[in-house]
């Protein structure tokens, strides 16, 4: 984020299209290549269950890699001509490293999240941050590989940052322990990958199709505005869901109440985003410009019109998490598939009609503010019941007898 200033001078609009066009695809394939394991593995009970399940992930993600960087190279130049994106040709290698590396990165963020250490986890943030930046400057005299190769290798660097709290962890993994944790946890390997790949095609949609039905340089604009708007957002939503699937995850295996501490990181996020969108709807443009340079300050008026929507979005995205914690696969399969319905006629509805860019964004973003509203309501309702349950299992727990002294 901090050196967005400096990328924007570095490189082209298109260049800004052609990394929308990769982390989308990229980010869709690699939440699905790890079967849902990485969800698993924080409420499984044992540490046997959770190495068979890590190790299944890692397995499941080197396939889909291999797979992916088949079918990138057949349809590399179609896949160029369908965004509209002339260097996608040359760096269809990217997308496979790029699917392999987000795999690689939830199955080690997941293991982290469950033994809590929220350390390791903020190193892990700073090995990527730091792997992807240095990459992005130093490969800019090559063209678009310097901004698009950054996704991989800064998620390379973050896996290897995290490598070492790993090691001697876990218990050894046979063909028994991973059948036995593929069949105890099922659900999670039938339904959540579906249900991931459809949670990031409903976020990155939005920005294929602006590629495909309005040029490169029409989705780079919004790229920018995406980047400057979704870091911040990520990165809170990000260590704030590490933080939670652990908290969650513990409270769950114990039979604890945690609709509470749904609602005390809903308030919290919900006032740091207010203070966000104040912020961009009064300087937007103006920071834009200044910062990114004049040909920019189209993004800045982009985002004055998304701020809202991402705003709604830290809040509720850490904590959707539960509904798959709580075995609501189907739920969270069911708003999945309707915030992609959702959002992706959004886009394509006006663009059909011929509506400019700024018309487009609003309805993008009004689609965004609901589907989040409708989330945290599921996981509010989800939580309910689940608190109801454990309080009932605790009243109905016999008592201890009393000791006569």
């Amino acid at each position: 984020m901090a050196i967005s200033p400096l990328l924007t001078r570095l490189y082209t609009p298109a260049d800004f299209g052609t990394l929308a066009v990769v982390t989308a695809v990229a980010s869709i394939l690699g939440a699905g290549a790890t079967l849902g394991t990485d969800r698993a593995l924080i409420v499984a009970h044992d540490r046997a269950t959770t190495g068979a399940l890590g190790a299944l992930g890692l397995l499941s993600t080197l396939v889909v890699g291999a797979g992916t960087a088949a079918v990138a190279w057949v349809l590399r130049s179609d896949a160029a001509r369908w965004f509209t994106a002339p260097a996608l040709e040359g760096l269809w290698w990217s997308v496979p490293v790029t699917v392999v590396a987000v795999g690689a990165q939830r199955i080690a963020s997941a293991v982290l999240a469950r033994r809590q250490q929220h350390r390791s986890i903020a190193l892990r943030n700073a090995c990527q941050g730091i792997g992807q930046s240095v990459w992005n400057l130093a490969m800019a005299a090559a063209g678009p590989v310097g901004l698009v190769g950054g996704l991989a290798v800064g998620r390379i660097a973050a896996v290897l940052g995290m490598v070492r709290f790993r090691r001697g962890a876990g218990e050894r993994v046979t063909p028994r322990s991973l059948s036995a944790a593929a069949r105890h946890h099922r659900r999670f390997l039938v339904i959540t990958p579906w249900s991931s790949m459809l949670n990031v095609v409903g976020q990155q949609a939005p920005g294929l199709l602006i590629a495909a039905l309005h040029g490169s340089v029409a989705a780079g604009f919004v790229a920018l505005t995406m980047r400057v708007l979704g870091a911040p957002v990520g990165m809170v939503a990000d260590a704030t869901a590490q933080y939670a699937a652990g908290a969650f995850g513990l409270r769950i295996r114990s039979g604890d109440p945690v609709r509470r501490l749904v609602l005390r990181l809903v308030v919290r996020l919900a006032t740091a985003g207010a203070v966000a969108v104040l912020v961009v709807l009064l300087l937007g443009p103006v920071v834009f410009s200044t910062v990114f340079g004049p040909e920019w300050a189209v993004s800045g008026t982009y985002a004055q019109v998304l701020v809202p929507a991402f705003a709604v979005q830290v809040a509720a995205s850490p904590v959707t998490q539960v509904l798959s914690m709580l075995h609501r696969q189907g739920t969270q399969l069911t708003w999945d598939a309707s915030r992609l319905v959702l959002s992706t006629a959004a886009v394509l509805v006006p663009s059909v009609f011929g509506a400019p860019m700024p018309v487009v964004l609003v309805t993008l973003a009004s689609a965004m503010t609901v589907s989040y509203a409708v989330v945290l309501v599921l996981v509010l309702r989800a939580a309910r019941i689940h608190d109801t349950g454990a309080t009932a299992k605790t009243l109905r727990s016999p008592a201890l007898p009393e000791c006569n002294m």
